[in-house]
């Protein structure tokens, strides 16, 4: 089990990134992009942040683009803001939870729909 600071340290972080990315972050391949959750390594050197794309129609390799880019403005601002011994790396990973919900509620509807 994760210890708690790793988890308290994730959640602080998710909510400094969101906003971040809502406020000050301009880059247009960020703007549908929902930071869903984040890990800590349990040293608190690497933060790995979940995001999603709630845009249909933006391909989240884009978004991942963009958010690369922004990288280096992000975690200077945690360094400011989240007070550690020393700023985690980050690294943007994708999450596809919704994709996956979304196939499986596709495939239990026509599964629903052959059997009446």
């Amino acid at each position: 089990m994760k210890g708690q600071r790793t988890v308290r340290v994730g959640d602080r972080i998710r909510e400094v990134v969101s906003q971040l990315l809502i406020k000050k972050v301009k880059d247009p391949r960020v703007s549908f992009c929902t930071i869903t959750h984040v890990r800590m390594t349990a040293d608190l050197k690497i933060a790995r942040i979940y995001f999603s794309v709630l845009d249909e129609v933006q391909d989240w390799h884009k978004t991942l683009k963009g958010l690369n880019s922004a990288k280096g403005y992000i975690r200077k601002e945690l360094g400011r803001t989240v007070v550690l011994k020393t700023t985690p790396q980050i690294e943007f990973i994708h999450d596809d939870t919704f994709d996956e919900m979304d196939r499986i509620q596709h495939l239990l509807e026509k599964v629903k729909t052959e059997i009446l």
